[in-house]
């Protein structure tokens, strides 16, 4: 016999445990003494399929200590009552009130422990009933003792008995279980507990939560003594389990039986052991007492030896019962089909929660009864369960599998994106072919791409009021117009709708929120503009949107509202109201305006329309405190529809009160008030904000405000009161803010205001977004272009050399052969100029010879054909490809059933000879079938090769003429340069013409830089023109200081049209001269007009400077003061702040683009309009040059603080985040740059505009 000093060792783990030569525990068998008399006592649990061994072992147990009790099993399978062991009371779930339905859909919902622990419960109210005491005891329990001390504990006084898992605190030390596996897990053992009658009303309540949320199963016990009165049991003997094990000191002591038989008995600090839970034990891993806590363990068994060996005893006895660890439980899989993931299982909870909720079909259950279950099943889960995952091609069976898989989701990171095609092929090959995925469930993509057709036109998306308003005006626009974003301009009206790259994004919004996707935003009035520009969105338009027009509310319709309100005649004021944002809302406002209006009158009433208090709870209960003691006013759950009679409570009103604050504008609430007084009803608003700014005087009864944007509510009560005292007199006031709002509002204005952003819209995104596919020929005459330019460059005399002296020697020679060498350049010229002409005429020639009868339009109609034909073949190729998809996860799942028919006839079966040579002829068949689909992929491949080569060659073959007809057509464009040059008379000399994108401008041709860089190149100083488009806003100023010859005021005019100006300030005559003559050859004349030029040098002060030509074209002015050579010319000073007040072609319009290009002296140019900087905060785009300013005496470093002191962050272009003054001096001092392009960007404007 072993005692506490001579344990046995545990087994190693070479041998087997529980081996026929270790001891027994002892197991008394009589009923202890100490059990109460009473009714019988009941034990039950919950059992699947795979937990049917561990019942019966669990079962032995209790009646060894337990003779006369009796024993219950609920099965959770009806089909396993059949096969039940003699002597075990078994009940099914439909004996204890659970449908064939209702199980086929908690058997779906739930795995088999959370449906054991859905049912646990129901069982234990059922057994409940029969007037006894029930202990319930989990089925990876074994009992060593009576469990009289549990059983005595439920009293009819205390009903309910529980045994905590742990006596003492788990350390954080690290092991496991922790402290937080234990809260998780739950206090108390849902293993081992006891009713007793009095519990009934407790168990009706855990059934109802566990089965609406079975993941609480786990803990529902920890919240037991709040909901019934309870005794807990604190035996060390109870429960000992792997959260407890390392805390309590087993140990054996000789006990004496009564037939002489040596045993032993074991003890738990001090106490006779009753219960062990082996719960995570598995017999195939039985060095682990759970396999829950594999990782860093708190207890071991090689350190454990008595629970090592009833380890050992408890896995012979689950082997001797039958468990071989090939168990499967029939819910765990589809009949006939793959294992169901569990976030599938998740998904079908929720579900099936929503359709109880909203009364829709619940989807089907594949356990329920009936033939066509499982398919309609596999319908459900193999549709996509959003948008995004029907683009993407995956199911929810699909998408579970992803999420349950760890593997997958490192192979697959982006299932819904880059990933897609790629798990779509693992979910058809090796998904299937592992039995993983059903072949029903394996998806295609969709292709959800939006065809753009490059034309003025405009879509629209997006549903509700506001999309129907915009439509209403594009309608009348005359634009064309769509729902899809075919089109380039693309306005959206909820910014939830997705929108593909390559559009002009507008979002129309009524509230002050950014809208970071889109190009720019529309707002209704002037106050939601600058409430959304403080909030850093700087491109916002007012687009005004039409009322509509749904008729005066009839008499019949009001007397209907008011009935289902229960109102008759008496004087309604109406207002509405916003639970979620409940500040603008200001509805207490409204409230106290009303009671004090009509302190004592019974005949009036106030119907608030609420909304949100779904979402608010705080603000709704607020608003139901304040008015619940006056019956007169009512709370109505209203969205405040006014266009449906039937719905909102605002047209039951004599007239409509809004005290809104517009702190974000309003937009919102002043649609809802202009729809309500274009029904005829009188409004009552706030004079600030969208609603003062739309309704007007003439449309509404306006109350002033306190403190810029509070309403009086004294002024309101007032106003109410006048109102209530002559109705007819309010009638009529009605029907005239109905009159002038259809009048003021039409859709055909609000067409042509739209239309004007529209065309704008259109513009920038051809200059911005749109790209040449076509590619540029090139010109033959380009080459002679340049080298005519190449005259015009100086010689290089500052270079260095080996002698110091070098440069100066340079400038003196070319003083004295400067008359020569412009003699020589003259010279050069005219040759050149008789080469260009001869070889121009000589090309034009050419040109109409080879080009005069290619047909444009018929090779751009032949082209559109290529390409539908091509969509045409990708349209069959995707079918194809969607096919064989199908086919081969056929053939998978073909494969897989042989392979399970192979392997589950490897037994001794006297028909597994004919189920072979089956198997061999099905084998046979799939490999035909394999063979079939080989040879139509290969027969596949070939023609999609050849339609592929007869594709690429019909579209080569037009590419090629597209070319030749692109390269014509621009060598006809130089041709017509030419002949425009010399029928108009500009050969005189002093000017060259230049094509570039800002069009056919005149340059001096003594320009050394500009003119040499625009030969040769389309653009100037791209970085910078691309930053001002950017910038500028269509009905804003641009401000070009040193205009020279306008290649940005040219290039803003053509794209701001009639709706902005441009200033241009240029001192030199001769470029002001070329400024206008470049604007009028290159803008229609009604845009011209929106070109100011100032003859003046912009400064500091008023005054005069001196110029004097410059290299690089035009002059440099500098102070009269400072040193100089060569000849100088005074001009006049200007401050621009001051001067700005003078124009009247900037009246009314912002400051929004200020280019400034005068070398050194930027710092004082924008000086001199600091004030006007202050006020307007436009973007500055200028070029600083550090030496410059210290030449002029002043400190770089010190002349960008003072920027910044202005509002302005300095950020170079072409980058987006703000530097310092001294950092941006010393990076220029380290890459040795002279100068640097910057944006003063205003503090507050997001980086990516």
């Amino acid at each position: 016999m072993e005692t506490l000093d001579d344990p046995a060792p545990p087994a190693p783990h070479g041998e087997s445990f529980g081996s026929d030569t270790q001891h027994e525990p002892f197991w008394p068998v009589d009923v202890p003494e100490s059990v109460p008399a009473g009714p019988e006592l009941v034990a039950c649990t919950v059992a699947g399929s795979t937990q049917l061994p561990a019942t019966e072992v669990l079962r032995r147990s209790f009646q060894r200590q337990h003779p006369s009790a009796r024993f219950v099993v609920l099965v959770t399978d009806p089909m396993l009552a059949a096969d039940a062991p003699p002597g075990l009371s078994v009940l099914t779930p439909g004996e204890i009130g659970v449908d064939t339905v209702e199980l086929a859909r908690l058997a779906m919902a739930c795995t088999s422990t959370q449906l054991a622990a859905v049912l646990r419960p129901r069982l234990l109210r059922h057994l409940l009933g029969q007037g006894t005491v029930v202990v319930h005891l989990g089925t990876s329990v074994e009992v060593f003792g009576p469990l009289d001390a549990v059983v005595s504990a439920a009293t009819s006084e205390r009903p309910l008995a529980l045994v905590p898992r742990v006596l003492r605190p788990l350390p954080s030390d690290g092991l496991r279980p922790a402290p937080g596996d234990l809260a998780a897990e739950g206090t108390f053992e849902p293993d081992l507990f006891a009713v007793g009658p009095g519990a009934e009303g407790f168990l009706d309540v855990w059934a109802e939560q566990v089965c609406l949320a079975p993941g609480v199963a786990a803990t529902f016990l920890d919240g037991a003594p709040a909901l019934v009165d309870h005794q807990v049991v604190r035996d060390p003997g109870m429960s000992l389990s792997v959260w407890n094990a390392a805390h309590r000191e087993l140990h054996t002591v000789a006990s004496g039986a009564q037939d002489a038989v040596s045993m032993d008995q074991y003890l738990v600090d001090g106490q006779p052991l009753r219960t062990v839970h082996f719960t995570g034990f598995q017999p195939q891993r039985p060095w682990l007492l759970s396999a829950d806590f594999a990782d860093r363990p708190r207890l071991l068994l090689s350190e454990n030896p008595h629970l090592a060996r009833l380890c050992a005893t408890y896995r012979n006895a689950l082997i001797e019962a039958g468990d071989t660890g090939r168990i499967a439980d029939r819910y765990e899989s589809l009949p006939d089909g793959p294992t169901i993931p569990a976030p599938l299982r998740a998904a079908y909870a929720k579900a099936w929660a929503d359709t109880e909720r909203s009364g829709e079909p619940c989807p089907p259950s594949p356990f329920e009864p009936g033939s066509d279950a499982r398919a309609t099943f596999l319908r459900w889960a193999s549709e996509a369960p959003d948008a995004r995952h029907r683009q993407a091609g995956l199911s929810r069976w699909t998408a579970a599998v992803w999420e349950s898989d760890p593997v997958l989701r490192r192979d697959f990171p982006d299932p819904l994106g880059g990933d897609a095609a790629s798990f779509r092929d693992w979910c058809a090959d090796v998904g299937v072919g592992s039995g993983r995925v059903p072949p029903e469930s394996v998806g295609t993509a969709t292709d959800t791409t939006t065809a753009l057709v490059d034309q003025l036109g405009v879509a629209v998306l997006g549903a509700g009021r506001i999309a129907e308003l915009v439509r209403s005006a594009v309608g009348t626009s005359g634009l064309p117009t769509a729902d899809a974003p075919h089109y380039p301009v693309v306005v959206r009206c909820d910014p939830t709708v997705p929108v593909p790259a390559g559009r002009y994004l507008i979002d129309v919004r009524t509230d002050a929120m950014p809208s970071p996707e889109a190009a720019e935003t529309w707002v209704l009035s002037q106050a939601s503009r600058t409430a959304a520009r403080a909030h850093g969105d700087s491109t916002v338009r007012v687009v005004p949107l039409p009322v509509a027009d749904h008729g005066p509310v009839g008499l019949a319709s009001r007397k209907g509202i008011r009935a289902g309100l229960e109102m008759d005649d008496q004087f309604v004021v109406a207002t509405f109201v916003d639970h979620t944002d409940e500040r603008r809302g200001n509805v207490l406002a409204a409230v106290n305006a009303f009671l004090a209006a009509f302190p004592e009158r019974e005949d009036v009433r106030l119907v608030v329309a609420v909304s949100g208090a779904a979402r608010a709870s705080e603000a709704a209960e607020r608003l139901r405190l304040a008015t619940v003691t006056d019956p007169r006013i009512h709370l109505v759950d209203d969205r405040a529809d006014t266009t449906n009679p039937s719905r909102s409570a605002l047209l039951a009103a004599d007239c409509v009160l809004s005290l809104h604050r517009a702190d974000d504008g309003g937009d919102g609430d002043a649609l809802t008030l202009a729809t309500v007084a274009s029904r005829g009803i009188p409004v009552i608003a706030a004079e600030h904000g969208a609603a003062a700014e739309l309704l007007g005087p003439q449309g509404a009864t306006l109350i002033a405000c306190r403190s810029g944007s509070e309403p009086d509510v004294g002024t309101a009560a007032v106003t109410l009161t006048a109102l209530a005292g002559d109705v007819a007199a309010l009638a009529e006031a009605g029907r005239a803010a109905r009159d002038h709002l259809l009048t003021e509002h039409t859709a055909a204005r609000a067409g042509q205001r739209l239309r004007e952003r529209v065309e704008s819209a259109y513009r920038t995104w051809r200059n911005k977004w749109a790209k040449d596919r076509a590619g540029h020929a090139d010109d033959p005459l380009h080459p002679l272009l340049v080298a005519r330019h190449a005259l015009h460059r100086p010689p290089d005399v500052g270079a260095g050399g080996r002698n110091a002296m070098a440069p100066a020697m340079r400038k003196a020679v070319f003083r004295v052969l400067g008359h020569y060498d412009q003699h020589l350049r003259e010279i050069l010229r005219s040759l050149l100029d008789g080469v260009e002409q001869t070889s121009t005429e000589l090309l034009r020639r050419q040109s109409a010879l080879d080009g005069g009868d290619l047909d444009v339009d018929g090779l751009r109609r032949d082209l559109a054909r290529v390409e539908q034909r091509l969509d045409q073949l990708d349209a069959r190729h995707a079918d194809a490809d969607d096919g064989l998809v199908r086919t081969r996860a056929d053939v998978a799942e073909q494969d897989r059933r042989l392979r399970e028919l192979e392997s589950s006839g490897a037994g001794a079966d006297p028909r597994v000879d004919a189920l072979t040579e089956r198997i061999d002829r099905l084998t046979s068949a799939v490999e035909r079938t394999l063979d079939r689909v080989d040879a139509v992929e290969r027969r596949q491949s070939d023609d999609e090769r050849a339609r592929e080569h007869q594709s690429e060659a019909g579209v080569r073959a037009a590419s090629q003429d597209a070319n030749h007809a692109l390269q014509r057509t621009d060598v006809l464009q130089r041709i017509l340069l030419r002949e425009h040059e010399r029928t108009t008379g500009g050969s005189d000399g002093t000017s060259t013409p230049v094509l570039c994108d800002a069009g056919l401008l005149r340059l001096p041709s003594q320009d050394s830089m500009m003119l040499p860089w625009l030969s040769s190149h389309s653009t100037w100083d791209a970085e910078v023109s691309t930053l001002i488009d950017s910038l500028l806003e269509p009905d804003g100023v641009f401000l070009d200081v040193g205009s020279y010859v306008g290649y940005q005021s040219v290039r803003v005019l053509s794209r701001l049209g009639t709706s902005g100006a441009v200033v241009a300030v240029e001192p030199c005559p001769e470029s002001r001269a070329l400024l206008n003559h470049n604007v009028e050859m290159n803008v229609p004349a009604a845009v011209a007009e929106r070109l100011v030029v100032l003859d003046a040098a912009a400064w500091d002060g008023p005054g005069e400077l001196l110029a004097e030509s410059s290299l690089a074209g035009g002059v440099d002015a500098r102070s009269p003061d400072d040193d100089h050579s060569g000849e100088a010319v005074p001009v006049r000073a200007v401050r621009l702040d001051k001067e700005w007040d003078r124009l009247d072609a900037v009246t009314g319009l912002s400051l929004s683009v200020v280019h400034v290009d005068v070398g050194g002296r930027v710092h004082r140019v924008l000086g001199g309009l600091v004030r006007l900087l202050r006020k307007e905060k436009p973007s500055i785009v200028c070029t600083f040059t550090p030496s410059a300013v210290y030449a002029l005496g002043d400190d770089p470093a010190a002349a960008l603080r003072e920027f910044g002191t202005w509002g302005y962050d300095l950020v170079p272009v072409g980058r987006s985040n703000p530097v310092g003054a001294d950092e941006l001096l010393a990076a220029m001092d380290s890459a040795g740059s002279t100068s640097v392009k910057l944006w003063l960007r205003p503090k507050g404007r997001p980086e990516d505009q």
